[in-house]
């Protein structure tokens, strides 16, 4: 889950104090927090516009839903034939992750993904995190 916050300080103090455990990624701007199982990507508005966009628009509060599925080819298979909007097609990272992204839904300011780990599980790095407000940005931009 990606969470789009205004001030990173305190909702990184808020999920220590609930137990996560928090550290830095390798863009100050972006903390995972980990607490059983769930990571939680929180995203301040540091220097990236599409993030301030987003803040913007929606305030702080869930940007990003990933969801692990079996197939991310069957997924957007299933998804095209239920008229769902997408951002992309299946992209594969450099650790073998497939994963396909629904276009960010205007009402709320969520963005669903589907992942298929068929490589070994990492978190998702702030380098995803970045590109995928990025794509949401330049997409905005052709609107």
């Amino acid at each position: 889950m990606v969470v789009a916050v205004a001030d990173l300080v305190a909702a990184t103090e808020f999920f220590t104090e609930m137990g996560f455990r928090t550290y830095v990624t390798d863009d100050a701007d972006v903390i995972n927090a980990e607490a059983g199982g769930v990571t939680v990507v929180l995203v301040g508005p540091g220097h990236n516009p599409a993030v301030h966009t987003q803040l913007a628009q929606h305030g702080s509060g869930v940007q990003h839903i990933a969801i692990e599925v079996l197939n991310a080819g069957f997924t957007r298979d299933a998804l095209d034939a239920a008229g769902v909007p997408r951002l992309t097609d299946v992209i594969v990272d450099a650790h073998g992750h497939e994963q396909v992204f629904t276009a960010l839904d205007p009402v709320t300011g969520v963005q669903l993904s589907f992942i298929s780990r068929t490589g070994h599980r990492v978190p998702m790095g702030s380098h995803n995190v970045s590109a995928m407000f990025e794509a949401i940005s330049n997409i905005d931009s052709e609107a």
